[in-house]
């Protein structure tokens, strides 16, 4: 495809967008390095319907880099409860602790330094660097993915081609908007099935709308090992007992009752984490004394720490 081929598919999509964009999306207004950071990490594992509330949750309590400079981990763990994927959480905690020891405070500009804190790749470097500081790098997440392999009709997945690929159609006369526009086309209309054409600004230079022939890349799902879990619920009135445990090899730095890993159980819920289907039983001791370190929380104060969901849901839906 010609470069001007593709400068041309780069200002349609800038115009879409203008046009028919997700403008009230909270992390497109008031644009700053910070919000973009905090959006695209919240982005990389939750749907954005499901962010929302938890990004605006975030910005009341730390709404730029100053105001989270002193924040104790367990507050940002905190906020990001029910979200999943803590590490997440962590990553923010320690990518922080960095900008402010060794960038004096502020979110840096250029790639490199980016890629060097936590939790940072090279599709959020990208997202940093061109949304907030307006610099023609080039995002792969799953929806501009979609949106190269259909344009270009590639059916497998090659990283070099398509961060090549992506780079090429960007519209450096409004990086913003085309960044913005490329995310929404492919969250909105270029969908593996059915895939609205007739709505899509650039259903005329798109290969796969030409061949009638919509490429789906294939996403491995990953196998999921059972792991049955006995938490040890000891309450007293409505205050409840929780640990830190590294012991599950996961919710690392997550407040949860005493536990056991047992081979078998009749359980009560199932939570499915990306490589592991939990099933969980609760054992419930009231006025009793557990014999492990710990701490008492009332329901108030549950909802200020760092929970994982089905602990949360079961404390503070169900207790």
């Amino acid at each position: 495809m010609e470069s001007s081929l593709k400068n041309h598919i780069g200002n349609k999509i800038s115009n879409w967008y203008q046009l028919h964009g997700r403008h009230n999306l909270p992390w497109r207004k008031n644009v700053t390095p910070y919000r973009v950071w905090i959006s695209e990490i919240m982005l990389q594992q939750t749907q954005v319907n499901t962010a929302i509330d938890y990004f605006n949750k975030f910005m009341v309590k730390f709404p730029d880099l100053k105001s989270i400079k002193g924040a104790q981990e367990d507050e940002i763990y905190g906020l990001w409860s029910g979200l999943g994927y803590y590490r997440r959480a962590s990553y923010i905690f320690k990518a922080k602790e960095i900008i402010h020891k060794d960038f004096h405070g502020q979110m840096p500009d250029d790639f490199d330094s980016l890629l060097s804190l936590p939790g940072i790749g090279k599709s959020t470097a990208g997202a940093i660097l061109s949304i907030a500081f307006n610099k023609p790098y080039p995002i792969l997440d799953a929806n501009v993915k979609k949106v190269v392999a259909r344009i270009f009709h590639k059916k497998k997945f090659e990283e070099k081609e398509f961060w090549s690929l992506s780079e090429s159609l960007i519209d450096k006369k409004d990086i913003f908007s085309y960044q913005q526009g490329v995310m929404d086309i492919g969250a909105q209309l270029c969908m593996p099935k059915k895939p609205q054409c007739d709505l899509c600004p650039i259903h005329d230079d798109c290969k796969s709308n030409k061949l009638k022939s919509y490429v789906v890349l294939e996403k491995k799902k990953p196998k999921r090992k059972e792991v049955f879990l006995q938490f040890n619920l000891f309450s007293q009135g409505e205050r409840y007992f929780l640990s830190k445990s590294d012991e599950l090899g996961f919710w690392k730095n997550l407040w949860i009752p005493p536990v056991e890993v047992v081979e078998k159980c009749d359980f009560d819920t199932v939570h499915n984490l990306s490589h592991r289907s939990l099933k969980i039983a609760f054992n419930e001791h009231e006025n009793k004394q557990p014999n492990v370190q710990g701490k008492w929380f009332s329901k108030e104060e549950l909802k200020t720490i760092g929970i994982p969901k089905p602990i949360s849901d079961k404390l503070l839906l169900n207790g």
